[in-house]
């Protein structure tokens, strides 16, 4: 079942392969386009988006090709392109990737965010609640509008959403999030300390730049930055669900958060 279900995402997200543009491309050209109004007057980012994610899903860093590498990427999706790890985290990511077997998303657990949006999703909007379905893993999550803080003691595979609009951008502060999910294939993992805060920026009718700028003082030694545009979905495009827990065997692992292997796994 691991095998299946890694190729199944791994086939899956070779339809979201195109370069992302330049950050800073994207920032310059921010504020150029005004998006139209929902009823309420708010920016109207409804809709189904696609993203363009230079293979993130199997490496946010750039990469070569291959089945489960995808396209090659020579840029990837974070800017710079090196991740500021602490040493003992970068040990940890050379053990993480020698090992495919140990990613949540093979055993269909939810992928976290930004991970999530490395596949299609649709935007729902309204003044007080922003709802985006993930396309993959039946995944789903709530943009608090109305100002309201994060709760206290939560922890989950997506985290906590509160957004609020800075002009036509919508920003999205997101936290509260559990120490399981991970942001791609290659072994490139968070704490429960991770702080995410998402720019939904409307570049014309059918392209947002998605820009991420992560915080995690427990695995990393500074703030990162990530992004690539999304693109509205043609008018006869139909959101499918996901198949991943089809058949799915591997249920345990949902509580556990990782593979727990047998002791003679890797015997010949």
């Amino acid at each position: 079942m691991r095998v299946a279900a890694a190729a199944a995402i791994a086939a899956q997200a070779l339809l979201w392969l195109l370069p992302a543009p330049a950050t800073a491309q994207s920032a310059a050209k921010a504020g150029a386009y005004t998006p139209p109004r929902t009823p309420e007057g708010l920016p109207d980012l409804e809709g189904i988006w696609q993203p363009r994610t230079s293979g993130a899903a199997y490496s946010i860093l750039p990469h070569p090709g291959g089945f489960f590498l995808g396209a090659e990427s020579k840029t990837g999706v974070v800017e710079g392109g090196v991740l500021p790890y602490q040493p003992w985290a970068a040990e940890q990511v050379k053990q993480l990737t020698q090992h495919m077997e140990l990613d949540p998303t093979g055993h269909c657990h939810y992928e976290g965010v930004p991970h999530a949006m490395y596949f299609g999703f649709q935007l729902f909007e309204t003044p007080k609640q922003i709802a985006i379905l993930h396309e993959n893993m039946h995944a789903w999550r709530m943009i608090y509008m109305d100002g309201s803080p994060h709760p206290k003691d939560y922890a989950a595979w997506m985290g906590d959403s509160r957004g609020h609009w800075e002009g036509s951008t919508l920003v999205v502060d997101v936290a509260d999030f559990n120490d399981k999910s991970v942001f791609d294939m290659a072994g490139h993992f968070h704490s429960d300390a991770m702080h995410v805060v998402e720019r939904f920026i409307p570049m014309d009718r059918d392209t947002i730049s998605y820009q991420i700028t992560v915080n995690d003082p427990k695995v990393f030694t500074r703030p990162w930055k990530m992004g690539f545009p999304l693109k509205r979905a043609a008018k006869d495009y139909q959101m499918l669900e996901s198949g991943c827990f089809e058949g799915e065997r591997d249920q345990a692992h949902l509580k556990e958060g990782i593979a727990t292997l047998p002791p003679d796994h890797y015997k010949q």
